[in-house]
């Protein structure tokens, strides 16, 4: 909690984190280990991957803000390597899981703002909390409003899960203007 509060008291002194620019309002080092493409990573972790031929990451499965993410093999039910092009520095973020989901802002915000949602905030929800302060200027639990549109222009979340069905765990990516903002395991 402490950080979240620093990071919107941060955002609030530095004027440029009420507009989009372009520029990440929270920056993280969850990708930062290298990988070779189609390096096995475990479960969770996303390494940054660059350098990669087109036509080894499999196909472009969906796009949504920017960002998309290719299934290396899509046929199959699992674990495998999934790739998202998209990235501010070029490269490519890589990533092991069974099925991949994209998730819009408002679809988040629908989901995570209702009365009988109870589950506790996960370390992606917080972070998005500190985006959503910065660009809509609305307290943390509160909707955007009218800059949702432009807040998700450049962020999206990526669930990924370690098998196909019967998964009661998965994990959440935060992607914000060309990085990666959080990566949070679910439970």
């Amino acid at each position: 909690m402490k950080t979240y509060v620093t990071s919107i008291a941060l955002c609030a002194a530095l004027s440029a984190c009420a507009g989009t620019g372009g520029v990440p309002v929270v920056n993280s080092d969850v990708d930062v280990a290298q990988a070779a493409p189609g390096a096995g990573l475990p479960f969770g972790q996303i390494d940054t991957t660059c350098g990669a031929a087109a036509k080894s990451l499999g196909q472009p499965v969906v796009t949504a803000a920017g960002y998309t993410v290719y299934d290396s093999n899509p046929t199959s039910t699992v674990p495998r390597a999934h790739y998202v092009d998209g990235f501010t520095d070029g490269c490519l973020r890589q990533f092991t899981a069974a099925l991949v989901l994209m998730g819009d802002v408002a679809t988040h915000e629908g989901v995570r703002y209702q009365a009988a949602n109870t589950r506790p905030y996960s370390s992606t929800d917080t972070t998005y909390e500190v985006i959503k302060a910065a660009y809509c200027g609305v307290s943390s639990g509160q909707p955007c409003g009218a800059r949702i549109d432009a807040l998700g222009r450049r962020t999206v979340f990526v669930t990924a899960y370690p098998s196909f069905s019967d998964s009661d765990n998965w994990v959440e990516y935060l992607l914000h203007e060309g990085v990666v903002a959080e990566a949070g395991d679910e439970r």
